[in-house]
């Protein structure tokens, strides 16, 4: 092969080795690009201490928008048992093309439908007890009947839900989700979908 030849083989070699996505090529030849996979886990790691925040910037059109000063007791309750539920794996590999990615996740969390009826339930029960004891601060007459005072009616479904939630995996679903990631140029960002966002919310509404 003469030197010319040798000199062009050598440039077409080393175009197509550029040309080749990140996902086409070992991490340790690319250096500087990360694996999807750690953005998967660093997204789902933040999710499930209820650092929303954090986890929002591996999000590539979606804010989680969660609150994280919730105002009231039973309210508070709801948001930690929520939180503590959260459960993650990735399952398989995560596979990709181009500067797309994708992976499955199975995800596991508290879901407030299951939950719902036995908590209007208990919180019957619990509000008929402080009645006929006539809990002070928590009960209040009006006209000629004894009811539940805001407070009281708010105390009654914290223990409600404290008393339901010692059977806690009752009330928890799990699901398995497509993942799809797509690289920016500079990090991997995750598309999350709307049946995710609601599995993340528990069932209902936690955006401000």
């Amino acid at each position: 092969m003469s030197v010319k030849k040798r000199i062009l083989f050598l440039f077409t070699a080393l175009a197509a080795i550029l040309s080749l996505s990140a996902c086409d090529m070992p991490l340790k030849i690319v250096g500087d690009i990360p694996e999807p996979a750690d953005t998967v886990t660093a997204f789902f790691d933040n999710v499930c201490k209820g650092n929303f925040n954090k986890a929002d910037e591996y999000l590539s059109d979606m804010s989680l928008s969660m609150k994280n000063d919730i105002e009231g007791v039973f309210a508070q309750k709801l948001y930690s048992y929520l939180v503590e539920s959260y459960k993650y794996k990735i399952n398989g590999d995560v596979s990709c093309s181009q500067l797309n990615a994708s992976c499955k996740v199975d995800f596991t969390y508290f879901d407030f439908n299951l939950i719902s009826e036995d908590l209007k339930s208990m919180s019957t029960k619990l509000g008929k007890r402080y009645i006929a004891e006539n809990r002070e601060g928590y009960v209040e007459e009006k006209d000629g009947a004894v009811i539940l005072t805001d407070d009281g009616a708010e105390k009654i479904a914290a223990e409600a839900l404290d008393e339901l939630m010692k059977d806690s995996e009752k009330y928890c679903t799990s699901k398995t989700f497509d993942i799809k990631l797509k690289y920016n140029g500079s990090k991997w960002l995750i598309s999350i979908t709307d049946d995710l966002f609601y599995a993340i919310s528990g069932g209902f509404d936690l955006e401000d």
